[in-house]
């Protein structure tokens, strides 16, 4: 038998999931953490994370470093509510010249 936090859980990753369906969010990246209801407006809380590619710069291996300060996108509009995602970014420094990257997606442009 399966505990009650269990299945809370799985409630709130299937809500997080119908979220990410209705709003049309493609990257399998993206992991939405909390819907806020701001009055005037829907925020949801999101973070990008994927593992850590090769450096840009010098082809070496790049590590997790931390998040950077979250990115505010204006989205759709969504049953009447402006929506905004507050999306984490992730960065990774290469381990060989420890120059930093910024985990990108299509939903943001660069250095935004």
């Amino acid at each position: 038998m399966k505990s009650d936090e269990t299945i809370i859980r799985k409630t709130l990753m299937e809500q997080f999931n119908f979220i990410t369906n209705l709003l049309g969010i493609k990257d399998p990246n993206i992991t939405i953490l909390d819907v806020l209801d701001a009055g005037t407006h829907k925020e949801i809380i999101a973070k990008l994370d994927y593992p850590a590619p090769k450096c840009p710069y010098c082809q070496g291996q790049m590590a997790k470093y931390d998040f950077q300060k979250e990115a505010k996108i204006p989205y759709l509009e969504c049953v009447g509510y402006k929506t905004l995602i507050r999306l984490k970014k992730r960065r990774f420094r290469c381990k060989v010249c420890r120059k930093m990257a910024v985990a990108e997606t299509s939903l943001v442009k660069k250095n935004h």
